[in-house]
């Protein structure tokens, strides 16, 4: 059912307008937030998670925009998205790596350890 799901969303999409409105810019927000933390949730075991998770996302929207410019979209609009997105993947990926996922143990880490015999 899934599959199905998304196969129809995708055909959906060619007919999709966007604009600079508010609606727009957060659905921009909204996506780099999730593509961000689903990529940050995904290198959970690396210590790097949170940056690797931005950079994914916003490498992403760079790519998929300029080539939007390079195809006579308006430049204005297209960085508009592309920072509405970047500051989307920054706000994800630091939640998934603050509080959606466990902290990693790493070399600079310090912990304490408690034991008491019974």
């Amino acid at each position: 059912m899934k599959k199905w799901w998304v196969g129809a969303v995708c055909g959906l999409m060619g007919t999709c307008q966007a604009y600079d409105g508010l609606s727009s810019e957060l659905a921009h927000v909204a996506g780099g937030a999730l593509l961000a933390g689903a990529v940050t949730r995904y290198y959970s075991e690396s210590e790097d998670r949170a940056w690797i998770g931005f950079a994914v996302s916003s490498a992403g929207i760079v790519l998929s925009e300029s080539y939007q410019i390079s195809k006579g979209a308006k430049r204005s609009s297209a960085y508009l998205d592309m920072a509405s997105h970047i500051a989307g993947a920054a706000w994800g990926a630091w939640w998934m790596d603050r509080y959606g996922l466990v902290p990693v143990i790493g070399r600079q880490s310090v912990g304490l350890v408690v034991w008491r015999q019974f």
